[in-house]
């Protein structure tokens, strides 16, 4: 379970993408709030094998989509070094697009990081070694200045930088590069603009064939609705994400999905509906924990019956609802809310005082 801060530090804009391919909802809500520690250490480049597999010489590009998985695998610090024995590799073969999408790339890691200054050195000799032609460079060297000019403030300039980088990168037909740069921008917007950016990335992201990645995005413009009041337009975007991933063959992903549908299906106040996606969620869940036992599993079964907890309040029956949310947050701490979520304890806390109010105020 991953601990998701509230408040969104500059440098958090640029990392995001290996979170969309990762767990889809963390006790926190992922959200957009996505920042994870980037470890950096030094690297011979005459003996590291990034990917783990038989020694061998690799070529430039390989490096670089090697380093692309482990990023996108959210392994941040083997990516790391791949960007650079990547970059490393295309000065001595003399591939300069590979070194500028390498370079471009690594100065993106060092700015999440925490080293802005380092990760400077390496943008600008991308730049500089930057063609004319060369869209896939150019792609990524805009990518990395719009992280680097919001990390400075400068969001309007950084919004500018990802409206010129997103139309190059669909231009080009980089479909997956045109999904980080509206993410990002999303991260940076606010009102309709975040709402356009993440339908922007949706439309990007259908022309890949990664259904979990469509999947969380439709996830997140789901959260971004309700978070609006939009809870018809929220559910619609759930259930857009559990058609997609149902096509995946990932069954915690599905789980998850049909969570999200029946949540949005009781903000709608379709309560017979999600009771029964709930109850066979909480059934489906609590067997895999039987079995299983691990902090995900647990999570999972929390969110369940925190849900119908929820639903008996709804219903009129706070005892029965009291119990699931005791049970729920029960759940929570085996999965280490206390240390990775306490703001979610303190919510079903307030909820469960909440309730006994409410069952006081019907005797």
């Amino acid at each position: 379970m991953e601990r998701v801060p509230w408040d969104v530090p500059k440098t958090a804009c640029g990392e995001f993408f290996g979170h969309l391919r990762g767990r889809a909802i963390t006790l926190c809500r992922m959200r957009f709030h996505l920042l994870a520690a980037v470890l950096l250490f030094g690297i011979n480049p005459a003996c590291v094998n990034p990917g783990g597999s038989a020694p061998g010489r690799l070529t430039p590009d390989e490096l670089l989509r090697r380093a692309d998985a482990a990023f996108d695998a959210r392994r941040y610090a083997q990516a790391l070094e791949s960007y650079r024995l990547a970059a490393a590799a295309a000065q001595a073969e003399d591939a300069p697009g590979i070194f500028v999408e390498g370079a471009a790339q690594a100065a993106h890691v060092y700015l999440l990081k925490g080293q802005p200054e380092e990760g400077k050195v390496w943008l600008e000799n991308a730049v500089a070694q930057s063609q004319d032609g060369d869209v896939r460079g150019r792609a990524r060297i805009l990518l990395t200045q719009a992280a680097y000019q919001h990390h400075a403030g400068e969001t309007s300039e950084a919004l500018e930088t990802c409206t010129k980088a997103h139309a190059l990168s669909r231009a080009s037909g980089q479909h997956i590069r045109a999904v980080q740069v509206a993410h990002m921008a999303a991260v940076m917007s606010g009102g309709e603009d975040q709402l356009r950016w993440c339908r922007r990335a949706i439309d990007d992201a259908t022309r890949t064939d990664d259904a979990l990645l469509l999947g969380a995005l439709w996830r997140q413009l789901g959260w971004l609705l309700e978070e609006r009041g939009l809870h018809d337009q929220a559910l619609e975007s759930f259930i857009q994400c559990r058609e997609v991933v149902s096509e995946s063959g990932n069954s915690h992903e599905q789980m998850v999905a049909d969570w999200q549908v029946g949540h949005g299906l009781r903000l709608v106040g379709r309560i017979t509906e999600a009771r029964t996606m709930m109850e066979e969620i909480a059934r489906r869940t609590r067997a895999r924990y039987r079995t299983q036992r691990g902090t995900n599993q647990a999570e999972w079964l929390g969110q369940a019956l925190r849900e119908l907890g929820e639903l008996d309040l709804a219903q009129g029956n706070p005892e029965r609802g009291m119990q699931h949310l005791r049970d729920a947050r029960e759940y929570f701490v085996l999965a280490g809310a206390s240390d990775l979520a306490p703001e979610l304890l303190a919510q079903l806390d307030r909820r469960l005082a909440q309730a006994r109010t409410l069952q006081g105020s019907g005797r």
